[in-house]
């Protein structure tokens, strides 16, 4: 499906991908748009839908904004609605930061944007590619993560829920449709290991889910430590590249922390333009 094909992959992370923000603002800076597809993953489909519709800084504000509202994180409805009010992604994507679904639609009449969900009721990875009708939908169903957020969102009356849970790093499924290039943007960085503490593991057997979803969950660290392996082993043969922070970034999934967004994306930044100064360089020698 891919051959032939340049294809960007970005990781999600909720506000960790700060990080892949900066480096595609990076991209837009210097018009950078190198890629025939995009594969992205819960904050990253976020950040690609930016990325895609040219709207430099809109994503790293619209998590600023996030951070700041009392209405988008809840601590007293984590057991009921879900930690994070996701829906709040509708409001700013229609509202503080509003999506221009009509460059990004343009923007794909010579590239292609998948979108990684699980679907709820079999927890089978599905990629699916947006249309003018579902697209701000799929973002939101990609970022709902049991108890995290409201765990479900309905697109094309499909129940789904955040493409993390199965396949976080979709590496693999990328590679099994031979692209001629890939480009992986992590937020995982490049010394991590799986914690010994694990609260998936715990959520794992408080949600109500089905048993697949429920495992997915509970594995969660270890099908991020796979792909990561897979991508190092890749990059290392010169198969792909990678762009990813060298230590933890300072945002984790959710944050209240301004500060932690802007170092993130700052690093983020730096990292963009680094590549591509070794990236253009070489095109020119």
């Amino acid at each position: 499906m891919f051959s032939g094909k340049r294809v960007l992959i970005l990781e999600g992370g909720g506000f960790k991908t700060s990080f892949t923000a900066g480096v595609l603002d990076a991209f837009m800076l210097y018009g950078y748009r190198n890629f025939d597809v995009v594969v992205a993953v819960s904050g990253g489909a976020l950040a690609g839908s930016y990325y895609l519709a040219n709207q430099f800084g809109d994503y790293y504000n619209s998590m600023k904004d996030f951070c700041k509202d009392p209405n988008f994180i809840s601590f007293s409805k984590a057991f009921s609605e879900g930690l994070i009010n996701v829906n709040f992604f509708h409001d700013i994507a229609e509202q503080n930061f509003p999506f221009n679904k009509e460059n990004a639609l343009k923007s794909m009449s010579d590239k292609s944007f998948f979108i990684v969900l699980t679907h709820t009721n079999s927890g089978k990875t599905h990629y699916l590619q947006p249309n003018s009708e579902n697209w701000i939908d799929m973002t939101i169903a990609t970022s709902t993560i049991p108890m995290l957020t409201k765990g479900v969102h309905l697109v094309d009356n499909e129940k789904y829920s955040d493409g993390g849970i199965s396949d976080p790093i979709p590496i693999k499924w990328v590679m099994q449709q031979n692209p001629s290039k890939v480009l992986l943007v992590r937020t995982t960085h490049s010394k991590f290991k799986p914690s010994l503490v694990k609260p998936e593991y715990i959520v794992a057997k408080m949600i109500n889910a089905n048993e697949k979803i429920k495992k997915s969950v509970e594995n969660f660290q270890s099908k991020v430590k796979e792909s990561t392996d897979i991508a190092d082993i890749l990059d290392k043969d010169g198969i792909i590249e990678q762009i990813m922070p060298d230590k933890a970034l300072n945002t984790n999934i959710f944050t209240n922390s301004i500060q932690s967004i802007v170092l993130d994306y700052r690093n983020g930044i730096e990292a963009g333009v680094n590549y591509l100064y070794k990236t253009l360089n070489n095109n020119v020698s």
